[in-house]
């Protein structure tokens, strides 16, 4: 009575949309530029989904850019704007110290004729599950169609087979016992995956095998766990309510009761326990020496890297950006300024450096040159400067400093390449020498962005 979950259903990965900052638009962003409905699909992420609930209604928060007409056809609308304001920022990196690419550069080379389009199809499904579980095994239900993130992986019913049916089936707790026993628990935290091509093999109970009798009977029961309880947490060793127990007594009853149903629950819950618990054990101990090697390599790395840096400082050294009667004077340290606000129109633009009061530390409109040079230099680390405000010498001043910088940025590399954690480590180790030496990751990046966030 058990068959693979293909028979009953096809199991995707949800949407992947290979550069979320791009192709993920949320309602200020929409209002912003003036996106257009048809250009618009929402999207939930596993965060917008309510985990204590079977059935999903969720508010869109954010909906999928999806635009498929040539940039000459759309002169004129907001999503024109959104495209060509978006083409030159940064991409999302996967590395800290990989190539700095613009999202337009990024998309390009994924292919497609307009490197705007999406580059996965959207398919909107009533059924969704969870990629990776912890001790919550329920699917999510959607009464109308929904387009969900790639953290989770949708079911729709083979040909002959009622979506009704496969949801009564995964909502079960034989499935829950099927997802623990094959899933992987090489994840992080003892998180179990279930990725899609493996998800298709995990055995499921038959429902192609009951009369269209049988099928009312198993949706009924089903529909009141969904209206009535809430998915259980296996971890926590629960006391299953009535309704989950009518549905699970019923179909062991169908598969000729291979096993007693508390032995069911019993054995559930203590493996689901014992993953936790092992996972914590061996993080704890991992983390520890992890943390301390990639430590010890990153102050070693930011030692030899300082010197390098003390040699020429930025702005002082580079070009004429300290020289001038007409210079702009900044004065804030880095532990005080926790945002950065550039918003460029035309050639100037509108800096401000906020800290936690009310009142900004900094505001003024300048030189788009002048501006982007005194963000850099706080990114660099420093907190008291002065520069110029010709915008020519702005200009050639941070191109110089960009170039020089290339050489730090080698010299990192081939620290962590001679170091003794080998590969593997590199953004870890690249965060932690940036963070000992002060500097921010986004110096170096092709545009800047309109918000900077510091950390403290």
């Amino acid at each position: 009575m058990f068959i693979p979950l293909s028979k009953l259903a096809h199991a995707a990965l949800g949407y992947k949309s290979l550069q979320n900052d791009f192709f993920y638009v949320g309602k200020d962003t929409i209002e912003t530029y003036g996106i257009e409905k048809q250009y618009l699909k929402p999207i939930f992420m596993l965060r917008d989904l309510d985990s204590t609930k079977y059935v999903q209604a969720p508010t869109p928060r954010l909906w999928l850019f999806h635009c498929q007409e040539e940039e000459h056809d759309l002169r004129g609308t907001g999503a024109y704007r959104y495209i060509q304001t978006m083409s030159e920022r940064a991409a999302t990196q996967r590395k800290q110290s990989g190539a700095i690419q613009t999202i337009r550069e990024a998309l390009e080379l994924q292919g497609g004729q307009l490197w705007y389009a999406p580059k996965a199809t959207a398919h909107h499904h009533h059924l969704w599950l969870r990629k990776a579980f912890d001790g919550v095994f329920a699917p999510f239900i959607f009464k109308k169609a929904t387009l969900v993130d790639q953290r989770c992986n949708s079911l729709s019913p083979v040909e002959g087979v009622h979506q009704d049916s496969v949801a009564a089936a995964v909502t079960s707790t034989l499935f829950a016992y099927s997802l623990e026993i094959n899933g992987s628990a090489s994840m992080g935290a003892g998180a179990l995956e279930a990725g899609t091509t493996r998800l298709r093999s995990f055995p499921v109970f038959d429902v192609r095998q009951l009369s269209a009798a049988e099928r009312k009977t198993l949706k009924n029961l089903a529909q009141k766990v969904w209206d009535n309880e809430a998915p259980l947490n296996w971890t926590a060793a629960p006391d299953p309510c009535k309704h989950l127990r009518a549905l699970d007594k019923w179909l062991l009853a169908r598969a000729g009761n291979p096993i007693p149903l508390e032995t069911l629950y019993g054995d559930l819950s203590s493996v689901c326990a014992e993953r936790i618990l092992v996972a914590s054990d061996k993080t704890r101990t991992t983390k520890k020496h992890k943390n301390e090697s990639i430590a010890s390599v990153a102050k070693s790395i930011a030692e030899t890297i300082a010197r390098l840096l003390e040699s020429r400082r930025f702005p002082e050294d580079f070009g004429a950006l300290g020289i001038g009667h007409d210079v702009v004077s900044i004065t804030a340290s880095r532990e005080s300024i926790r945002k950065i606000e550039l918003h460029p129109f035309m050639h100037t633009a509108d800096l401000t450096l906020r800290g936690d009061g009310s009142e900004p530390l900094f505001q003024a409109s300048l030189d788009m040159h002048v501006a982007e040079a005194i963000v850099r230099a706080l990114l660099a680390g420093r907190s008291s400067f002065v520069i110029t405000n010709d915008a020519k010498v702005a200009a050639a001043a941070v191109d110089e400093y960009l170039n020089w910088f290339a050489n730090i940025e080698r010299r990192l590399e081939e620290g962590i390449t001679n170091s003794a954690l080998g590969t593997g480590y590199e953004e870890q180790l690249t965060v932690e020498v940036f963070k000992l030496l002060g500097i921010n990751p986004l110096l170096t990046v092709k545009t800047l962005p309109q918000s900077i966030v510091l950390a403290r």
